[in-house]
């Protein structure tokens, strides 16, 4: 492992978000806008306020024409805060108090980056922000790092998972939970809190349950126990088909569908079977329709959602009831 530290403006950051060469999906850091406006407002306050701004890490990588891009893997929510707020993407809260630059004083409360004077905004992008650099990472250094990086605001469980499971099933799991369909069928605060990750975790452990293994339990502590034993991930294939689930479902459905996300690792799963065994997917799909719109009076469904949703019982109740549904097509 090797690291470099450097200073950047944030005028300069924010075109490299823009065109590509600075990016926030790294796979072990927690997606943007999980700060609330008070705590956006105030890291711009702080900037007026010459405060000091805590450095920033990235893994710097190079691809096979020498083309560099740097993933930030601790301050994402620093960098894409200003860089949002370059761009006009939020007004900071009315409750700021005034700033004083260079003898002048200045009322920010409620206005969106277009609406300060130039001092204040040539004030914001000449701003330099320290980033360490690093390459060459192995898979221990990254996890360790963010292991004791992250003492702020407290991960989520299905976050800290990203530190134990191995990187290729880590790899696996961030890149099917980056997929649009779960913009249409989670609320913007699930998604925050990675909750796509774990439904892909929970759909692995579907997936391999067999009269061997059952992995239907999805308490926290036998999530964790499945991505720790289950080192090499999930074969090319397995991937490749639950990929295609997702993409006929984001077809199939336009606009946002509501269904509770405690049924959406047993669509996937039920989905994947029908692929696996070539059955009608159309009919599939309209199987998914009918569950939808009849969800509010199915008891028989529902039963297994009234309390310990992540219990053995409840998970193995809803996982036979779409095994059944599907089995006839």
């Amino acid at each position: 492992m090797d690291y470099k530290a450097k200073s950047r403006t944030f005028q300069a950051i924010n075109k490299e978000v823009q065109n590509g060469k600075c990016r926030f999906d790294h796979k072990l850091q927690r997606k943007q806008d999980q700060w609330s406006l008070l705590q956006k407002s105030e890291l711009i306050d702080s900037i007026f306020r010459n405060f000091p701004i805590d450095s920033v890490r990235a893994e710097e990588l190079t691809d096979e024409k020498g083309n560099k891009t740097y993933y930030i893997f601790d301050g994402v929510q620093r960098i894409s805060t200003v860089c949002s707020f370059i761009n006009n993407k939020f007004a900071l809260s009315k409750t700021l108090s005034p700033v004083t630059v260079d003898g002048t004083t200045y009322d920010i409360s409620g206005k969106k980056f277009k609406d300060l004077e130039e001092i204040l905004q040539d004030k914001i992008t000449n701003e330099e922000i320290r980033i360490v650099f690093f390459w060459d990472l192995t898979d221990d250094d990254r996890r360790l790092m963010f292991k004791r990086q992250n003492n702020g605001k407290a991960l989520t469980n299905t976050q800290k998972r990203t530190a134990i499971e191995s990187d290729a099933l880590s790899q696996k799991v961030f890149e099917l939970a980056s997929h649009p369909f779960f913009n249409k069928v989670l609320t913007k605060t699930q998604i925050k809190r990675d909750i796509a990750r774990d439904i892909i975790r929970e759909t692995f452990m579907l997936i391999e349950t067999n009269a061997e293994n059952d992995y239907t339990s999805f308490r926290a502590t036998d999530i964790d126990k499945f991505v720790l034993l289950y080192d090499n991930g999930l074969d090319d294939e397995k991937i490749s088909l639950l990929r295609i689930v997702l993409d006929k479902l984001d077809e199939a459905f336009e606009e946002k569908v509501k269904i509770a996300y405690t049924s959406l690792p047993m669509i996937f799963y039920a989905g994947y079977t029908v692929l696996k065994y070539k059955k009608s997917f159309s009919r599939f799909i309209e199987i998914v329709n009918d569950f939808i719109l009849n969800y509010d009076s199915n008891e028989e469904y529902k039963q297994y959602l009234a309390k310990g949703t992540t219990s053995t019982e409840n998970v193995r109740g809803r996982f036979n009831y779409w095994k059944n549904l599907i089995k006839n097509i």
